[in-house]
């Protein structure tokens, strides 16, 4: 069994991908990615304890040492996703998430509130200029 860190996924099996490398012919580069999003980011769990409870698994037993311990680390599991998946859309940590990002590419300290009272403008700004933009044939 293995597990994408990129879309938290399991998979049985990972798929072979073919690097050409613009060739028409051999040697082509072969490399394994996760079926789902095509990351190379995945690793294969080997479990020896169970997910839930933490203690040691029965022989046979992959994940969970028993039913009620399954149920219980599914249903935690789909509440840890639902958190992240509203953690993406949540428009205060969308600004914040971008504001580290500008921070990270223009080599810059601005702040949350410093980012959305000056930044931001200016980008919004950018963005409807370059849009209205005509080219010229």
């Amino acid at each position: 069994m293995y597990y994408c860190k990129n879309c938290g996924n399991d998979f049985e099996e990972p798929e072979k991908t073919y690097e050409t490398h613009n060739l028409s012919d051999t040697p082509f580069e072969l490399y394994y990615v996760c079926p789902h999003c095509k990351s190379g980011n995945f690793y294969e769990k080997s479990s020896t304890h169970c997910r839930c409870c933490g203690s040691r698994l029965p022989k046979g037993a992959t994940e969970y040492c028993c039913d009620s311990c399954r149920i219980k680390g599914e249903k935690l599991w789909r509440r840890e996703l639902k958190r992240r998946k509203d953690e993406m859309v949540n428009p205060l940590k969308m600004i914040v998430r971008e504001c580290s990002i500008y921070n990270q590419t223009h080599n810059t300290d601005y702040s949350y509130g410093q980012y959305v009272a000056i930044i931001k403008p200016k980008l919004l700004k950018e963005a409807k200029k370059c849009a209205k933009k005509k080219k010229n044939i």
